[in-house]
């Protein structure tokens, strides 16, 4: 595989849609009802609603792509929405997602380059994220990249509350 990375326009949404839907949906599809599912996905990775996100200089999708081909994306957010009690200047990755064909094909690590790249552009003195406390591959992952948890952050699904933890990963970069 030969994926390349790059930052998605507006013409992506409907792609990102899809890769949101899909990707949600291949792992979460046993842990909510079908309704509650449905809902979240049209809130969430509706084209309409990720062509707005698009618009907003605070968000960032970048894109997965080998050939035509859409493997992943990662949604980031210079205006991190984890808690006020995190206060250094730092860049949320919002999610993360490859699809499931596309796993230990080292998309994710592409995606991550990535973000840590931007991160260090930006001057950012950290990336900060949110993940299910349960959702095990994806800590993993977190943790060989150097984040580290520290605190917690409600997620709302429906009517079910979630706990993820929040992780956190320092930057350095040259001055």
């Amino acid at each position: 595989m030969n994926a390349t990375i790059r930052i998605a326009t507006s013409e992506d949404a409907s792609a990102l849609a899809e890769i949101g839907n899909i990707t949600f949906t291949e792992t979460w599809v046993n842990n909510y009802d079908a309704e509650t599912l449905k809902n979240y996905l049209d809130t969430t990775y509706s084209r309409e609603i990720i062509k707005e996100e698009l618009q907003r200089n605070h968000i960032i999708y970048l894109m997965a792509v080998d050939g035509a081909i859409v493997t992943g994306f990662a949604k980031l957010n210079r205006k991190q929405g984890l808690g006020d009690w995190i206060t250094d200047r730092c860049l949320e990755v919002c999610r993360i997602y490859v699809l499931k064909a596309y796993h230990d094909q080292k998309v994710g690590k592409l995606l991550m380059e990535k973000i840590i790249e931007l991160a260090k552009e930006e001057k950012m003195e950290s990336i900060v994220l949110g993940v299910w406390e349960n959702n095990h591959r994806a800590v993993a992952f977190y943790k060989k990249w150097g984040f580290e948890m520290i605190g917690t952050h409600p997620f709302e699904i429906g009517d079910l509350v979630e706990t993820d933890w929040v992780m956190r990963k320092s930057i350095n970069y040259e001055l």
